[in-house]
């Protein structure tokens, strides 16, 4: 099922990769590919673009229109990016700590969002989304939190 995510949630999501102060070539890429396959277009698509080309802070960050859903999976999102690699920075866990504020998600939905990410990060290779697959990730977050996800 194809899903829309805004320009916001990857504009944060470059400042999570950020966080390291760099961003390989292949996130960048990624992110780009998975913005353009989640409705992300024109000007809006060149935005996400230049947050990933050069350094991007939350600092003017806002979620503006997002959805209840869209803003818990970009949480989600986000979590499972910083686990992707093995090791989760203190930096990363700063912008995780950060973005859950701008997104105005309070303990309960982080800590639901962080254990479904973290269980389809636990999934055996062959069940588990491609890095950048954000529609298989959702995919697997409506099942892990279906009393969460938008019906329909």
């Amino acid at each position: 099922m194809a899903f829309e995510l805004p320009k916001e949630a990857f504009i944060a999501l470059a400042a999570l990769g950020w966080a390291d102060g760099s961003i390989r070539p292949s996130e960048k890429a990624g992110l780009l590919k998975a913005a353009s396959s989640c409705g992300v277009a024109g000007g809006d698509l060149a935005e996400v673009e230049a947050a990933l080309t050069k350094e991007t802070k939350l600092d003017g960050f806002v979620p503006g229109d997002m959805s209840d859903w869209q803003r818990l999976l970009t949480y989600g999102l986000a979590v499972w990016l910083a686990r992707l690699d093995g090791v989760q920075s203190t930096d990363e866990s700063a912008v995780l700590k950060e973005l859950a504020k701008r997104l105005d998600l309070d303990q309960q939905k982080t800590d639901r969002a962080s254990a479904a990410a973290f269980d389809v990060f636990c999934l055996p290779e062959g069940g588990r989304p491609d890095r950048f697959d954000f529609v298989a990730l959702d995919k697997r977050m409506r099942e892990k939190l279906p009393h969460l996800a938008p019906k329909g």
